[in-house]
Formats: C-alpha cells, structure tokens, sequence
C-alpha cells in the first residue's frame, strides 16, 4: 500500500507541475516524473542543449523552433504551420540549433536531451 500511494503521490505532483488534467497515473506522466524527481539532469540538459544558444542573439527563436518541431512530431511542415513561418525557415533555424548547441537532432539520445532540457523550463 505504502508503494501505491507513493506513486501516486509522485504522479499528482508532477501532473500538477506540467498542468496536465484529468486522472494521472504513474505511467500517464511518463518520463515527466523522472524529470521532477531529478531536478539535477534537467540543469544538465539545459546546460548542455540550450547553455550555447545564449549568446546567439536568436536563443528564443531557435527555442521555440525546435519546441514545436518535437510536439509536431518531428515534421518540419506541421512545425512550420505551426509557427507561421516558411518550412524553410524551420530547416534553417533547425540547422543554425545543430550548430550552436553541436548536437544531432537525428539522434534519438540528443533528441531525448533536448526534449528534456525544454520540458525542465
């Protein structure tokens, strides 16, 4: 009993902290309670990931680029859509991201980085 109201206790609190609605559960809040319970990696990815956009100028641009890149699903169309801007100016921002920060957004681990380092916001 002791392990089920624990979890359910860590699943309330991180569905709080990402304002999803609705009956939670562990597995509903996925790696979202990881990220809660180990606030130490989410600094790491931001270091890493978003750290050498800061001095770019566009760090915000280039942010809410690849935001909305990963919640498409990784198409760059729906990505453009959803931003109001040319697809490739997505390409473009996604390549000038690669550069900066010098991770692969093919790459399923970088990926997981940055989708982290985002969601840590």
């Amino acid at each position: 009993m002791a392990e089920s109201y624990r979890l359910a206790t860590r699943a309330l609190i991180t569905a709080q902290k990402f304002g999803m609605r609705g009956v939670q559960d562990i597995s509903s809040v996925g790696l979202r309670a990881a990220m809660v319970a180990d606030t130490e990696v989410g600094k790491a990815m931001q270091t890493r990931y978003v750290g050498p956009l800061r001095d770019s100028g566009s760090a915000q641009e280039l942010i809410t680029t690849i935001d909305a890149y990963l919640e498409c699903g990784m198409n760059v169309e729906r990505a453009a859509k959803q931003l109001y801007v040319h697809q490739n100016t997505v390409r473009y921002r996604l390549a000038r991201f690669e550069e900066l920060s010098g991770c692969d957004i093919h790459d399923v681990e970088d990926l997981f980085g940055i989708w982290w380092a985002l969601k840590y916001r």
